[in-house]
């Protein structure tokens, strides 16, 4: 049957899309749910496929023009159909497309940017509609063989469908054109670049037809040094998603009154909550996502911040949805994680990742990016200790979070202890709410900083991080336990260190750790060398590395035979290093624990 190819919209808010390029060519068959386009809109790209099967007859709008969603960009129909009905279709609603245009372009309140975004529908609207106001109908390359050229459209004579003008009549007429064959054909852009570059178009080289300067010759002709020396790399033009986000952020900077407070947390409460989550959680927890609950927190007590702020109203929401700020090959953007204050620590680890990883892959939608109410942004993990976050409109205030800092802190007995800290920037928007307000917020922000446990969920021992955080160090003082619960395995406690033993499944057990001879086989191995290090260091000799593998026979059952080899790294003579090993072997308190019928057989060598 055929059908009309339209800008796909990608998005709610979605205003221009963009035509990266067409997949297939003019008059190619295309198979249904082959791919026909590639679009782009202000924030993300998509793909136009087949709904079925057919032949692109028709193409409207070329690669980097831009138009409205909904605009019909192209027709697909099967080679023998008459699409003429479809080509009236068309050209009814790039008529429209093209009235809207003008209308806003001559609007007397319309600034640059809505004036130039209205360029892409305008020359759509030219290809297709019926007007012969300028240059009757225009194909888009036509158009812009034209301006290349210098060719008057009123003076060329079309031949195509329906007497539109082709890119080919312009050609023709630039042939015949005294007009367009002045001593330096030029394109009117080539001219204009080079009157603003200060180049003679006489001295430049073109590569357009028929050896006319284009634009890009102009440049090309400065590209290696300017008028002040230097040397150009490369040109970045912004268009797509960056310069949708210089655009907001501009716009953000301009409208709304930037203040940023910063505040300083105690992480080291944080970093042994996220460490039990993450024991005690069936999903990996990192320290945002303990933060991403934090915040939550924050902005239940102080709602105002949880807020957008457009057409003169402060509309505070229910909903926590945080934006996460993710850096992309086109710049930054902020995927939304929805409803954090209902959601459990477990599910925003999940969630959060899952977000941030379809962003990374650009996987994202453009629903994933709107309805948020609050933004996070880090770039701590880059080293940053201070910045400015700039506020991601319409919202109210953003977070910044910056490098965790280790600080010396003096502890309750006047001991100075190193901790870690972590740095906040709240940027909120002074319209809307004071410095007081983001004072305290910050205030409720590091409380929960400070103490989060009550942000985990109940099979997280709090009291267990808290030991693991404060507890200091216990030795055994050589008192050592060992408990069996059950079967062949047990635990081995010592001072505050705890152990497994086991045994292997032939003797009964799970082999979930080491047999009670391997365990003493490693305190021998352990007592050798810092024994041997011992004599070393007392003899002044220089001596690296020391490795001791012991060895005992046979592999199960009563020990008959112990051996040990000592591997040292040392430029010492061998007489010193066997003098070393022989003392440090006489020193060793476990070794003198063997039975005299038992002798310890040792060796050493150098590494």
């Amino acid at each position: 049957m055929g059908y009309v190819v339209k800008m796909p919209k990608l998005g709610l808010e979605m205003e221009r899309g963009e035509l990266l390029g067409w997949e297939i060519t003019e008059g190619e068959t295309v198979e249904e749910g082959e791919l026909v386009a590639e679009v782009e809109s202000e924030k993300s790209i998509g793909e136009i496929q087949a709904r079925e099967h057919g032949v692109l007859r028709r193409t409207y709008l070329e690669p980097g023009e831009t138009v409205p969603p909904g605009t019909p960009i192209g027709i697909v129909a099967p080679a023998d159909d008459e699409i003429d009905d479809l080509e009236a279709q068309v050209e009814a609603e790039l008529e429209d497309v093209g009235g809207e245009a003008v209308e806003a372009t001559t609007d007397a309140s319309a600034d640059t940017d809505a004036s130039a975004q209205t360029d892409g529908a305008a020359s759509v609207a030219a290809a297709g509609s019926g007007s012969t106001a300028d240059a009757g109908k225009v194909s888009p390359r036509a158009r812009k063989r034209a301006e290349e050229l210098g060719v008057e459209l009123a003076t060329v004579e079309g031949t195509g469908y329906q007497g539109a003008i082709t890119e080919d009549d312009v050609e023709r007429a630039s042939e015949t054109d005294e007009g367009a064959t002045a001593e330096v054909q030029a394109s009117p852009r080539a001219r204009k670049r080079a009157e603003e570059l200060g180049v003679d178009l006489a001295t430049v080289e073109g590569t357009g037809y028929q050896g006319s300067v284009t634009e890009e010759d102009v440049e090309a002709a400065v590209e290696s040094v300017d008028d002040t020396g230097r040397t150009l790399r490369e040109e970045r033009p912004f268009d797509g998603m960056r310069r949708t986000i210089a655009s907001r952020l501009g716009e953000s900077y301009r409208e709304a009154v930037h203040v940023t407070a910063h505040r300083e947390a105690d992480a080291e409460a944080l970093f042994a909550a996220v460490d039990a989550a993450d024991d005690a959680l069936e999903t990996d927890v990192s320290v945002q996502d303990v933060l991403l609950l934090a915040v939550s927190a924050a902005l239940e007590d102080h709602p105002a911040f949880n807020a957008t702020f457009e057409d003169d109203t402060h509309r505070l929401w229910t909903d926590h949805n945080l934006g996460i700020a993710v850096d992309v090959e086109q710049g930054l953007i902020a995927p939304v994680l929805r409803n954090v204050e209902e959601k459990s620590l477990e599910a925003v680890a999940r969630e959060r990742r899952e977000l941030v990883g379809a962003a990374l892959e650009g996987e994202y939608t453009m629903d994933d990016l709107q309805g948020g109410t609050f933004t996070m942004t880090n770039l701590g993990v880059l080293g940053v200790e201070s910045f400015d976050p700039i506020i991601n409109p319409p919202q109210v205030a953003i977070l910044g979070i910056d490098a965790v800092a280790e600080r010396p802190t003096r502890g309750p007995d006047d001991e100075v202890e190193w901790r870690r800290h972590l740095p906040f920037d709240l940027s909120f928007d002074h319209r809307v709410v004071d410095g007081a307000d983001a004072a305290r917020f910050l205030e409720t922000l590091i409380e929960r900083v400070e103490e989060p446990w009550s942000l985990l969920p109940e099979e997280v021992d709090a009291e267990a991080g808290v030991r693991a955080d404060t507890a200091e160090t216990e030795m055994p003082e050589r008192t050592v336990s060992a408990s069996n619960a059950k079967g062949m395995a047990g635990t081995i406690e010592a001072g505050s260190f705890e152990w497994g033993y086991d045994e292997p499944e032939a003797a009964g057990g799970t082999e979930t750790g080491p047999t009670p001879v391997d365990v003493f086989l490693g305190g021998l191995a352990a007592c050798l060398s810092l024994s041997i290090r011992f004599q070393a260091e007392k003899r002044d000799a220089a001596v690296g590395e020391i490795d001791v593998t012991t060895d005992a026979e046979p592999e199960h059952g009563a020990v008959e035979r112990i051996a040990a080899t000592v591997r040292l790294e040392s430029d010492a003579d061998d007489e010193t290093l066997e003098r070393i090993v022989d003392l440090g072997e006489r020193g060793c308190h476990v070794s003198q624990l063997l039975r005299e019928d038992l002798p310890l057989e040792l060796s050493w060598e150098r590494m």
